[in-house]
C-alpha cells in the first residue's frame, strides 16, 4: 500500500501517538497486530511515553467498557499497565458498575504526571489500537525485547 509522502508515519515510539488519529492502518510493517513491538526502534522506553499510551488506552476503554461496545477479552490485564497511574484508572473504570461511576472515580484520584480533568473531557474514539499496544508492549518488555529506561 503507497502512502503519500505526509500520511507515511515512522515506527518511532513518539510517532505512535499520530497512528490512530491520522491513519490506523498507515504504518509500513510486516505482520503488524496493533503498534508492534518490532517496529521500534532499540532505544529505551521513556516512563513519560508508556504513560501517554496507556492514558489513550485508558480513554478509549472508558468510553467502550460499560456500553458493551468492547469485547473484554480485547482488554489488556491490568498487569500490562507499566505505571501506578495507569493501574489506578484501569482499576477505577473495570471496578465500576458503569462509565459515570468510573468517571467518579477517576475525578477523585490523585495522580501525578496525569491531568485528570483534561483526561475526562478528551474522547477516545481515535484511540481504538492502544489497548493492543498497552499488551503488546508489557509481553515485549517481560520478554526482555524491549526496556524502560530507569527513573
Amino acid at each position: 500500500m503507497h502512502w503519500p509522502a505526509r500520511a507515511r508515519l515512522s515506527c518511532e515510539p513518539r510517532s505512535l501517538g499520530l497512528l490512530t488519529a491520522r491513519n490506523p492502518v498507515g504504518v509500513e510493517c510486516a505482520g503488524l497486530g496493533a503498534i508492534s513491538f518490532e517496529c521500534m526502534d532499540s532505544r529505551q522506553l521513556k516512563r513519560i511515553d508508556i504513560l501517554r499510551h496507556e492514558l489513550k488506552a485508558l480513554r478509549f476503554i472508558l468510553d467502550h467498557y460499560h456500553s458493551g461496545a468492547l469485547d473484554p477479552a480485547l482488554l489488556p490485564p491490568l498487569e500490562d499497565f507499566q505505571s501506578e497511574q495507569g493501574r489506578e484508572i484501569y482499576t477505577a473504570i473495570i471496578d465500576a458498575p458503569d462509565r459515570a461511576s468510573a468517571e467518579q472515580r477517576i475525578h477523585a484520584l490523585e495522580l501525578d504526571d496525569v491531568d485528570i480533568e483534561s483526561f475526562l473531557r478528551l474522547s477516545g474514539e481515535h484511540y481504538h489500537t492502544y489497548p493492543a499496544l498497552v499488551r503488546e508492549r508489557a509481553e515485549a518488555i517481560r520478554r526482555g525485547q524491549l526496556k524502560v529506561e530507569a527513573t
